[in-house]
């Protein structure tokens, strides 16, 4: 029996320790652990029902009892269910007579087992050896108690022989494994408890971002924590077991064995500054030391807390760099002033450009108040107003435009702003910005007055004038009194401009200018519109229109005597004239009418001679109102068509036509036939010559063209006009080539007729597109011959083919002897120069018989036909060829 029990207790051991393994094996993942650990309780139980102490026939006596108690009270629920079960199935499977004592004992067992849990959970009961020695007594005495149950000689030999050994073995042995087991549980607990401390600190050291060192009092490296090895001198692992004087230089490593001493000796925290080369290079450190209270190897140890302040010195630098910037700049910058003051006004800075701008100097304005300094008496209560309410409420005085003063009493334009600085320990303080805006308020005024006044004379400009003008005639019409304006143009003011550059023109302007105002009274009106022109505006004149103008023209006089006077420019004597028009108001005009008078009465007084006066009068207006007028029929009549072409016949001195003239006529839808008379020089100061004068080429070049398709009509040529500015284009040459091939007219019964003024300008160029044309055929005939003024110094270069005689000429030819001379010489002239000659206006036969006496072959006049239209032209060479 003796074997049996050691074995017994050698099995409950192993349970012991084979249950603090699985504990430590199972711990991350307890719901696994207790289904393995009901396993273990239940294998043992197995083991000891195989291996039993006493075996009876049918019955035997083992370990369950103990094993399934202890599953119950350590296990709980599911280990004691799986332990109990394993038991219950393997007690049936021994089978015998005590089958269902053996059963009812693994129930009472596991039952106790759980209800001890239960009371432990409670705190009713606790796991001590007296406590599991009366659980081990109440177990077995219940397990005896069932085994009572067995058939009555079985039950009355186990008590008489097993009953007392059972009991004293069992109750021990419970209590031992309770113990044992106990046992195991605290110290998986206090393993559990150390291994989630050090996790702790663990996670708590790794979280704090400064390197963790333990050193000890020689200098070793005991421990070495850090979030980054950037912050060491090296990795952790080459630094632990090694010394300072290893890894650092040997002043660094003196500094640091000293600072650990003194910590060591004072059992104070101890702190320095440092700067240390890393792996992530040169950093700043703030060090802490603290004694740690422990030994190691019998060697006192220091705890060193080492906090990165790079990143806090650089700000710290750059912060100080920063101050020291601004402080500069708001010293010495030189464009804004900056003051700063207390709440009682008390100056407290003043930089530079205060100085500049107010006159103080830093000691004089600094400790005086800010209203005796820079503020005038009458903003000072305001001001002080404001202040107090700055410093009341926190809110600054809002930014603006002030005017404040000097120190030698002037006062300037400063754009202000204010804020409030608070510095903890300090009295707080306004600081006031001033900007100087003195320039910027000078050029506003300037810019103000430039948008009413001339910037070179400084006299009221077109704007003040509209202005004034507007209310001298609301004056005059509620007064009674005459008003009048004076337009005055300065002659020949271009020639002095262009012999004599601009600067000097503008010495003529500004010395007109001021005998100007100089003539009229200080309630009349000088101003400039322009380049030469000045417009005079007098009021308060005789109610009297004609007393009125009375007074106008003594005043013109004046002004015409003085503006004649010699001028002295750069040196030079001049002089000038001028020419006036005036107008007297009228109340129902507008001020763009009454301009507009003076100046048609200006260009009259031009008209005039010049250096004259003249008043404007309602027929020179209805002459203008009549030619704005027919501008604009004119671009209708362009329009719609309203223009046709005439041919005048061109005979030989035989009568026969050998041609016509092409002349333009308008014919107006309600005035009939417009003369050219009146609406050539409109157009020629319009423009509309150009569109004219390409009409009236293309229409006459297809009509050539249609002649010479027919041979009836094949040898006429035509005359065509072309104006000057039509000639002067820049493509005529292009223009009349496209035309040419575009209608398939013959250039060899083409002439153009050119008059004399397109000589006037550019005569090279115009010889240039002569000869361009002249190349493909075309001919060129010159106008109203002897008319112009340089004919005959021009004549010899012309590429011509014939020569024109005005009308002028031809018409006296019988009654005056000088134009019978003049027609005599051009009709020679031409002749000895090789040119042919037509004369037009040819109206007489007296006329014809003399110019054919004189060599004249080529005729044009009412003799030989009037202007008509194409189909009587044609009509009447098909019928005759000659005219009479």
């Amino acid at each position: 029996m003796l074997t049996e029990l050691v074995k017994a207790t050698a099995l409950m051991l192993t349970l012991c320790f084979l249950h603090g393994t699985h504990i430590r094996l199972w711990h991350q993942r307890p719901a696994a652990g207790l289904v393995t650990s009901g396993l273990l309780f239940g294998g043992i139980g197995v083991i000891g029902m195989l291996s039993p102490v006493v075996v009876m026939p049918g019955v035997i006596f083992d370990v369950r009892s103990v094993v399934l108690g202890m599953a119950g009270l350590f296990g709980g629920p599911i280990v004691a269910g799986i332990a109990a079960v394993m038991a219950a199935a393997t007690r049936l499977w021994i089978g015998g007579a005590g089958t269902g004592v053996g059963i009812a004992v693994i129930a009472i067992a596991s039952a106790m087992g759980l209800a001890y849990r239960q009371a432990h959970a409670r705190g009713h009961l606790d796991i001590r050896l007296l406590p599991l020695l009366v659980f081990g007594l109440l177990l077995h005495v219940a397990a005896l108690g069932a085994a009572q149950f067995l058939p009555a000689d079985m039950a009355q030999q186990m008590n008489h022989s097993l009953a007392l050994p059972l009991l004293l073995l069992a109750i021990p042995s419970t209590a031992l494994v309770g113990m044992l087991l106990r046992d195991v549980q605290d110290r998986m607990a206090t393993e559990r408890a150390l291994q989630e401390s050090a996790s702790r600190l663990c996670a708590i050291t790794h979280a704090i971002p400064d390197v963790l060192l333990v050193l000890d009092a020689r200098g070793y490296y005991i421990e070495v924590l850090s979030p980054s090895e950037a912050a060491l001198v090296a990795p952790a692992a080459q630094l632990i077991g090694k010394r300072l004087h290893d890894v650092l230089p040997a002043r660094e490593a003196e500094r640091f064995m000293a600072l650990i001493q003194t910590t060591l000796r004072s059992g104070q925290t101890e702190s320095m500054e440092y700067r240390m080369r890393t792996l992530s290079g040169p950093r700043h450190f703030e060090g802490r030391v603290q004694p740690l209270g422990a030994r190691v190897q019998g060697v006192a140890t220091v705890l060193f807390l080492a906090r990165d302040i790079t990143e806090r010195l650089q700000a710290e630098n750059a912060l100080r760099e920063s101050e020291l910037r601004l402080r500069s700049l708001l010293r010495d910058i030189p464009s804004i002033s900056v003051q700063g003051y207390l709440a009682d006004g008390t100056t407290t800075y003043w930089n530079k450009a205060s100085e500049q701008l107010y006159g103080y100097a830093e000691q004089e304005a600094l400790g005086r108040n800010l209203l005796d300094l820079i503020i005038p008496a009458e903003m000072r209560e305001p001001v002080r107003q404001d202040i107090a309410a700055m410093f009341t409420t926190g809110k600054p005085i809002p930014p603006g435009e002030l005017r404040l003063r000097r120190k030698d009493g002037t006062l300037v334009d400063v754009f202000s702003s204010h804020t409030r600085i608070d510095v903890p320990g300090q009295p707080p303080e306004m600081f006031c910005i001033d900007i100087d805006i003195s320039g910027r308020k000078a050029a506003e005024e300037e810019a103000r007055y430039l948008a009413f006044y001339d910037a070179l004379t400084r006299l009221p400009n077109r704007r003040l004038l509209v202005d004034r003008l507007q209310q001298v005639m609301a004056g005059s019409a509620r007064t009674g009194l005459n008003a009048a304006v004076l337009f005055v143009d300065l002659d020949n003011f271009k020639t002095l401009n262009d012999s004599r550059g601009h600067e000097v023109g503008d010495l003529l302007l500004v010395e007109v200018a001021s005998r100007l105002r100089a003539c009229v009274r200080e309630q009349d009106t000088v101003a400039r519109l322009g380049g030469d022109e000045f417009v005079l505006v007098l009021q308060n004149l005789s109610s009297e229109r004609a007393e009125a103008a009375a007074q106008v023209r003594t005043l013109g006089e004046l002004i015409l005597a003085q503006l004649h006077q010699t001028y002295h420019l750069a040196g030079q004597e001049h002089h000038f004239t001028a020419s006036i028009g005036a107008t007297l108001l009228s109340h129902q005009g507008s001020v763009d009418e009454v301009l507009k008078q003076a100046d048609l009465a200006m260009y009259r007084s031009k008209d005039a001679g010049r250096n004259t006066l003249r008043f404007f009068d309602p027929d020179m207006q209805d002459a203008v109102n009549q030619r704005a007028l027919l501008e604009i029929e004119l671009h209708d009549g362009l329009q719609q068509n309203q223009f046709l072409l005439l041919y005048q016949p061109q005979v030989d001195g035989n009568g026969r036509v050998t041609g016509a003239e092409v002349l333009l006529r308008w014919k107006h839808p309600q005035k009939g036939l417009v003369s050219p008379a009146l609406f050539i020089p409109l157009a020629e100061d319009t423009g509309l010559i150009l569109p004219l004068g390409y009409w009236v080429l293309e229409t006459a070049l297809r009509q050539q063209a249609r002649w010479r398709a027919d041979p009836r009509l094949a040898h006429l040529t035509l005359s065509i006009n072309v104006s000057a500015r039509q000639f002067h284009q820049e493509n005529f040459v292009a223009q009349v080539l496209d035309l040419l091939g575009n209608t398939g007219a013959d250039p060899a019964h083409i002439k153009l007729e050119l008059t004399e003024s397109l000589l006037l300008q550019g005569v090279d160029s115009v010889i240039a597109t002569m000869r361009d044309l002249q190349a493909y055929g075309l001919g060129f005939s010159l106008d109203d011959f002897g008319t112009g003024y340089s004919s005959l110094s021009y004549l010899k270069r012309l590429p011509l083919d014939q020569i024109k005689i005005d009308q002028g000429f031809v018409r006296d030819v019988m009654l005056d002897p000088k134009d019978a001379a003049i027609a005599h010489t051009i009709i020679a002239l031409a002749n000895m120069l090789g040119l042919g000659v037509i004369a037009e206006g040819v109206e007489t036969p007296e006329h014809h018989r003399f110019l054919l006496e004189h060599g004249c072959r080529a005729f044009q006049g009412y003799l030989f036909g009037r202007p008509e239209t194409l189909e009587d032209f044609e009509q009447r060479v098909l019928t005759g060829g000659t005219a009479a």
